[in-house]
C-alpha cells in the first residue's frame, strides 16, 4: 500500500468516528436532539462527497475534509455545552483534532507541473 493510501483510509475512520461520536453526544440530550439528527445526516451526506474526493484522489479532497473536521469540532463543542458529557466530548476532541491535523498535513502533499515555455526570440537559424 502507498502512503496517501493509508492517509485516505485513516482520513475515512476519523470521519466516521467523529460521526459516531457526534450520535453517541446526541442520544443524551434533552432538547435540539432534532436539529440535531439533520446536522447529522447533513454530516454523512458531507462525508460521502469528501470519501469520493479522496477515492478519486481530487486536490480538493483534503480541505474539503479539513472544513468538515473543523465543522464537526463546532458541532462538538456546541453539543457539549448542552449535555456536559465528558467522556464522549474529549474522544470527539481526541478524533477531530487528529482529523485536522491529518488533513493539514496531507494539504500540500500535490505537486505543480511547470507551464512550458518557449523561445520567441528573433534570431533566426542559418
Amino acid at each position: 500500500m502507498k502512503l496517501n493510501d493509508i492517509k485516505m483510509i485513516v482520513t475515512v475512520l476519523l470521519l466516521g468516528l467523529s460521526l459516531f461520536t457526534a450520535l453517541l453526544l446526541e442520544s443524551r440530550m434533552h432538547a435540539g436532539y432534532a436539529i440535531q439528527l439533520v446536522i447529522i445526516l447533513i454530516g454523512i451526506i458531507l462525508v460521502a462527497c469528501a470519501l469520493f474526493g479522496l477515492w478519486i484522489e481530487a486536490e480538493w479532497a483534503y480541505p474539503f475534509t479539513l472544513v468538515l473536521f473543523a465543522l464537526s469540532l463546532a458541532n462538538l463543542v456546541w453539543v457539549f455545552t448542552t449535555t456536559k458529557t465528558f467522556l464522549p466530548f474529549s474522544f470527539g476532541l481526541l478524533i477531530n483534532v487528529a482529523g485536522i491535523v491529518m488533513c493539514l498535513a496531507s494539504v500540500g502533499d500535490y505537486t505543480y507541473q511547470e507551464l512550458e515555455t518557449y523561445e520567441t526570440g528573433k534570431s533566426k537559424k542559418k
